[in-house]
């Protein structure tokens, strides 16, 4: 009986091994890639996939930005400014953006202003990235004319350069903004001529949740 009772504890033993062996093999039966997007994911053998960005949205915010509101009736369009929000980011030595949201009918920009030196921002060249708390990227070509100033300005359109010749913009322009009015920013990268710089959420008494600048101006848009 006592050898019996060895002999079936001894097979449980092996079941247990062999698996957790199989699942082993089973998990590694997998494959890492990266989408056209940037997204990494998992493809597996039965041809089913995951992703790995599994990131929550985050929940809807209220906007505090305020907005006023032009019409003008000879053109009949209208034109919205948010309110200017200062420093709101900031580089590793200090430099730092501050910005505002201007639409006028259905384009939206992004007025960017930079306390540092980065050569020029030029309409030919400069382009800024934001990456967003999802992980996904989204890039921004500059659209007012070349600023070389100490402390220089431009206005940016969520739209690739090439993006700005597709005929169909307006909606690739408001996919980017539904996800910049869904996600808090993480780093923005602002290309010059000569220079780049990556910046960073900067809080203060005046903006105390910098991470919301997109979310927060284009919530406040959408408003009037």
């Amino acid at each position: 009986m006592l050898y019996r009772i060895k002999t079936m504890h001894k097979m449980k033993k092996i079941f247990t091994v062999v698996m957790i062996l199989s699942i082993s093999i089973q998990a590694s039966a997998q494959i890492k890639a990266v989408t056209e997007k940037g997204d990494t994911i998992n493809v597996y053998e039965n041809g089913t996939w995951e992703s790995l960005n599994k990131i929550k949205e985050i929940a809807d915010i209220e906007s505090t930005v305020k907005a006023t509101v032009k019409v003008d009736e000879f053109e009949n369009s209208k034109r919205i400014t948010t309110e200017n929000w200062s420093r709101f980011g900031k580089n590793t030595i200090g430099n730092t953006i501050s910005g505002s949201l201007i639409r006028v009918d259905e384009l939206t920009v992004f007025e960017i202003s930079f306390t540092g030196d980065l050569g020029c921002l030029s309409e030919y060249s400069t382009k800024m990235k934001v990456k967003l708390t999802n992980g996904e990227i989204i890039e921004f070509a500059q659209l007012s004319d070349t600023d070389c100033g100490d402390y220089p300005t431009a206005r940016f359109i969520p739209l690739t350069r090439d993006q700005m010749n597709d005929p169909d913009l307006y909606d690739i322009m408001a996919d980017n903004l539904n996800k910049l009015k869904q996600y808090d920013w993480d780093t923005i990268r602002l290309d010059g001529t000569e220079y780049y710089t990556d910046i960073t959420p900067n809080s203060s008494q005046k903006v105390e949740k910098p991470e919301q600048f997109f979310r927060q101006h284009i919530i406040a848009a959408d408003r009037k």
